[in-house]
C-alpha cells in the first residue's frame, strides 16, 4: 500500500505554536487536505489530533463524510465520534485499510504520528504545505530519532495565500 504523509507547516518547520495553536496557518490548508483526502478516500489521525479536530464545528465533518477515518491510539476507552474507526498501530492502521479495498492511505495530523510511521519506514510520499510563516518556537513537524529519511522533489505547486506545495518521493 502507498502511504501518503500531508504536513501543514511554517517556513521553519513548525506545526504547532508551543501551546498547540495551529492559527497561523491558513485555511487553505484544510481545504487542500479534504480534497487530498477525499481523492483517496480516507485519512489516518493520531489520537491527540482527533481529539483537538472533534471539538471543532461540525460543517469541517461534512466535508469528509465519504472518508474512511483511522484513528491511532492504544487507548481502548477512547469514545469515537461516528464514523471513526480505532485501530493500535500504523501497521494495524494499513492493515485496516487494506483490507477495506484501498491501495493508498492518507496519515495527516501532528509530529507523534508522522513520526511513528516515518520510523517504521512506512511513508512513501510527503506532501509539505508550507506557509509563508517563521515561528521563533513551537512544535517541529518531525521529532524522532533515528535513521535520515532522504527524499526526492516530484512537484511544487503554489495554492492560495502564498502556500507552496511541495511533493516528495520517499527514497528507500
Amino acid at each position: 500500500m502507498k502511504v501518503v504523509l500531508s504536513v501543514a507547516t511554517s517556513l521553519n518547520g513548525i506545526i504547532a505554536t508551543e501551546d498547540g495553536s495551529e492559527d497561523f496557518l491558513s485555511h487553505e490548508n484544510w481545504l487542500a487536505f479534504v480534497k487530498l483526502a477525499q481523492k483517496i478516500g480516507n485519512n489516518i489521525w493520531g489520537r491527540k489530533t482527533y481529539q483537538t479536530v472533534k471539538n471543532w464545528p461540525k460543517e469541517y465533518f461534512n466535508s469528509l463524510n465519504s472518508v474512511v477515518k483511522v484513528i491511532i491510539s492504544t487507548d481502548e476507552s477512547l469514545e469515537l465520534l461516528p464514523g471513526f474507526t480505532r485501530v493500535s498501530s500504523p501497521q494495524e492502521a494499513i492493515g485496516y485499510l487494506s483490507s477495506q479495498g484501498f491501495k493508498e492511505a492518507l496519515v495527516t495530523g501532528g509530529s507523534t504520528i508522522y513520526s511513528s510511521f516515518l520510523r517504521e519506514n512506512l511513508v512513501d510520499e510527503i506532501i509539505v504545505d508550507v506557509n509563508p510563516t517563521i515561528l521563533g518556537k513551537g512544535i517541529a513537524a518531525f521529532d524522532f530519532e533515528g535513521s535520515i529519511v532522504r527524499m526526492k522533489p516530484i512537484k511544487v505547486k503554489k495554492l492560495k495565500d502564498g502556500i507552496m506545495e511541495i511533493y516528495y518521493k520517499v527514497l528507500k
